[in-house]
């Protein structure tokens, strides 16, 4: 099931450029096509062709429900400013609704640009498609980048997992000065196996390393042989798994009450709801690397934020922003630069100063994609966040 969404209004004449250095050309339009996918699971939420109750809307459904409401806030932004633009909105969890079929139906064929707030198997269908076609595609939701080759159509937002662990890397040797760090590791995925190489890769001899292999948190017991409890303790945790993570935060609150700990993790961990609660984990500063979020504090993010408030139920989550900021920041370079904007991303400004987007490219210095490495980093203590 696919919901459409149309937003119009006036602007300019077509015109046609090209890009040197063998880039795709661009070409400015006088009307734009946007297809915006994402994961509603209005299949699930209308059974029987009625809805239900914003109380009983599952877990899974509200990222994709959020994201879907900052779509429709940066829409109306536009609209404002007179950009004569077409949204097209996809239900990505749905059947009629997945990359596959979208593309095997020709539903993708007359966009512009297209955004997904999308996973590994629609991330691989849609760059596909997108270097196919030569339409730009935006990946908002995944740092998966499909082992994209030659492909200037493909812009990742969520920097990498190679990204990520080199910022956290950094972090760690800022932090604690040489100092010996423990990290815990498991073989369990190619996820936990690729952050572990990225980590230790990064750390180089910058770091006095001591590893801990464990396939399920460690014991007090266990853990106890690699630590001195009576100093503060590092620990570095390439797994990606937030139950694992959230297993072993808690036993490092409730077996070591007055050891001290910084535990870096992954990018994944910033999901886990008990990192919010006041109070948690007392002993331990949990520290995680996050991608693009507009700031509240803004004046973007405090319009986004009353807009919400006005017209929406439900509470404000970070979704709401990166829907609002994919949309207006994409749909803007659009309609300045035309259909192929990507050699202008260094010239991005307001409203967004959450992107540094630069082409990755192979050893011959062809583009392979490009990719978003501003990465933040969060450190949780008792349940407040701070950056």
């Amino acid at each position: 099931m696919a919901v459409v969404m149309l937003v119009t209004a006036v602007t300019g004449n077509a015109v046609a450029a090209f890009r040197k250095n063998d880039q795709p050309a661009t070409h400015k339009k006088s009307r734009y096509r946007i297809d915006v996918l994402m994961p509603l699971y209005l299949d699930e939420l209308g059974k029987g062709g009625k809805a239900i109750a914003k109380d009983k809307v599952s877990d899974k459904a509200q990222p994709g429900m959020a994201f879907y409401a900052g779509i429709n806030i940066a829409a109306d932004s536009l609209k404002k400013e007179g950009f004569n633009i077409d949204i097209y909105v996809y239900d990505a969890a749905s059947v009629n609704g997945s990359a596959d079929a979208l593309i095997a139906k020709g539903k993708l064929d007359s966009a512009d640009l297209i955004i997904g707030d999308v996973q590994q198997d629609d991330i691989e269908a849609l760059s596909s498609f997108a270097k196919t076609k030569g339409i730009n595609f935006i990946s908002t939701a995944s740092a998966y980048y499909a082992e994209v080759k030659n492909n200037p159509y493909f812009t990742l937002l969520q920097p990498s997992l190679e990204t990520q662990c080199k910022r956290i890397v950094a972090e760690v040797v800022k932090n604690v000065a040489g100092d010996k760090v423990t990290v815990l590791y498991r073989s369990k995925g190619a996820a936990d196996n690729a952050c572990y190489d990225y980590v230790t890769d990064a750390a180089g001899s910058k770091l006095r390393l001591q590893y801990m292999a464990c396939s399920k948190p460690p014991t007090k017991a266990n853990l106890g042989l690699f630590i001195d409890v009576k100093e503060p303790v590092t620990l570095l945790v390439p797994v990606t798994d937030t139950d694992f993570a959230s297993s072993l935060l808690h036993g490092l609150s409730v077996d070591f009450p007055d050891t001290r700990f910084d535990v870096y993790g992954m990018p994944s961990w910033s999901k886990i709801a008990g990192l919010k609660k006041k109070g948690a984990f007392p002993n331990v500063s949990v520290h995680v690397t996050t991608a693009f979020t507009l700031d509240p504090a803004s004046a973007a993010g405090q319009y986004v934020r009353r807009t919400f408030t006005a017209f929406y139920t439900g509470k404000m989550s970070t979704p709401v922003y990166d829907g609002y900021e994919a949309l207006f920041l994409f749909a803007s370079l659009l309609r300045k630069y035309g259909t192929h904007f990507n050699e202008s991303y260094e010239h991005i400004a307001a409203p967004s100063s959450s992107f540094d987007i630069h082409a990755q490219t192979d050893k011959s210095g062809n583009v392979r994609y490009y990719e978003n490495r501003h990465v933040f980093m969060e450190t949780f203590e008792k349940g407040v966040m701070n950056k």
